[in-house]
């Protein structure tokens, strides 16, 4: 028996989202509540969602600034119980859709102050279930000049999402998975 595969992706509406980063600095992720875990002699960052805090290189003038929230959300597949794991990413003009939640100190924050943002590169997984396999995009690596960042789908955590700063664990973790597309 031949077994289906699912092919889940990130909407063309995100990726117009994750377009407009290229060019941009990310200068925090602000997060609800940002966890620190020890990983293989290194350290990754998670929480149930990031928002993306951007330099205004691209706005337009007078537009207050604009967050990128991403989370990643815990799925079953339509016919079978086989999970996965997909991103929402949007835009708003608070970080995680919280007016003033910066003013009253309501959001941890990871400071990242990166170059700006030359190609993002999204990457899929599979997973498997008895009749069907999901393949599924799973992780975005966005690269500057001098560094990478890794966001990926936390297995663990229903709508979380690991941030790696690390460039040796980036590649190990990367290593595992499907380079599916390229953004520049």
């Amino acid at each position: 028996m031949r077994e289906e595969v699912d092919i889940v992706k990130i909407s063309e509406g995100q990726i117009k989202i994750l377009r407009s980063i290229l060019g941009e600095r990310i200068y925090f992720f602000y997060s609800d509540k940002l966890q620190v875990e020890e990983a293989g002699g290194s350290f990754l960052f998670w929480a149930s969602g990031f928002a993306l805090a951007l330099s205004t290189i691209n706005s337009i003038p007078g537009k207050f600034r604009t967050y990128i929230n991403i989370s990643a959300d815990y799925r079953l597949s339509s016919q079978e119980s086989t999970t996965y794991y997909e991103f929402e990413i949007n835009v708003s003009s608070a970080p995680l859709w919280q007016e003033g939640a910066l003013q009253f100190s309501k959001l941890s924050s990871l400071r990242v102050f990166s170059d700006p943002i030359l190609m993002i590169e999204i990457y899929q997984s599979f997973s498997n279930g008895a009749e069907k396999a999901v393949l599924h995009d799973c992780a975005m690596v966005f690269y500057s000049q001098g560094r990478k960042i890794l966001l990926q789908a936390r297995q663990e955590l229903i709508g979380g999402v690991d941030i790696i700063l690390d460039e040796n664990f980036i590649d190990a973790q990367i290593k595992k998975l499907k380079l599916r597309c390229t953004l520049v």
